[in-house]
């Protein structure tokens, strides 16, 4: 009797809900991925294993690793991955370090004037790329440009200096336009988070007579530390694929003083037609920059913990 009313009970009950392994309603989103995003890299892959030249007329050629093996004879390969890392990691260090000390200058200031001055620093922040590319092109020529106008008249300099035709200055040239067009984006991100710290925390600093480097080091850096490091990483991620302003000011040039990987692989596709070799070198591209991406991800993660 008991053992009937057991297994009665047992029927009865519901199945436990399984979670289904793929949402249906992701489908046409992840159908669209595959074809625009997907169809891409794979066949990318597939290029970066073949000698492929449009200018020979001739079908693709299976050659293995070859092309990979040619880039670590490549010196401009090697040149523009350099210039790649100073150009990124440059940029971003300096551009979150003047965001930072803007946001710690203009913490205490309320009302109108705060307005005011946040409005002034946010505006080459919503200034396009490739406006500010031109008018630093244009500030920084040999002859008529601003910046030499005004050196010039100082007494600084005695000849004009040649910003974006000196293969020594034309990186940092473009460096200066880069950081002037993102340490906005910090100034803004670091002002959120210093408005978020807690105002019992400041006050218990206060009371035990934390002096203003103590406070900034102690308080509020241990607060903004997450904050800076994923929007560092976030623009990691997006320098790396800054194509318009280097374009723009230089073209890579003078020689390749100012080519990243992603100046390099345009010229090797569409300059030089050798696809099959910019397919590599694209390879690798995509790997830094999905090693980037996974950097981004964890310290998301570890921000939420």
């Amino acid at each position: 009797m008991t053992a009937d009313v057991i297994t009665t009970n047992a029927r009865a009950r519901p199945r436990a809900r399984r979670e289904p392994w793929l949402d249906w309603m992701v489908l046409p989103t992840l159908i669209v991925m595959a074809v625009v995003v997907g169809y891409p890299v794979v066949y990318t892959i597939l290029l970066s294993v073949q000698d492929y030249n449009l200018l020979d007329f001739t079908p693709a050629n299976y050659v293995g690793a070859q092309n990979y093996a040619k880039l670590a004879a490549d010196s401009v390969f090697w040149q523009s991955l350099l210039n790649t890392a100073i150009y990124t990691f440059g940029s971003v260090g300096i551009a979150a370090l003047l965001g930072l000390v803007l946001a710690l200058l203009t913490e205490n200031l309320g009302g109108a004037r705060f307005r005011a001055v946040r409005t002034l620093l946010l505006m080459p922040w919503a200034v396009p790329f490739v406006v500010v590319a031109f008018l630093f092109r244009y500030m920084y020529l040999q002859n008529g440009g601003i910046i030499n106008a005004v050196l010039l008249w100082a007494g600084i300099i005695n000849d004009p200096v040649p910003w974006l035709n000196s293969a020594m200055l034309a990186l940092p040239a473009v460096m200066v336009a880069n950081i002037w067009a993102m340490a906005p984006f910090f100034f803004l991100l670091v002002s959120a988070a210093l408005s978020a710290i807690p105002n019992e925390v400041i006050e218990s600093a206060r009371v035990d007579r934390a002096g203003t480097w103590g406070m900034i080091w102690h308080i509020k850096l241990p607060f903004l530390r997450n904050p800076l490091l994923i929007s560092s990483l976030l623009m990691v991620i997006s320098n790396f694929n800054d194509f318009a302003k280097i374009w723009a000011m230089t073209q890579g040039g003078p020689g390749y003083s100012t080519s990243t990987l992603v100046i390099y692989v345009y010229r090797l596709a569409f300059e030089s037609f050798e696809f099959g070799y910019a397919s590599a070198v694209g390879v690798i591209w995509l790997v830094m920059l999905m090693a980037l991406a996974w950097l981004y991800m964890r310290a998301l993660r570890m921000e939420k913990r």
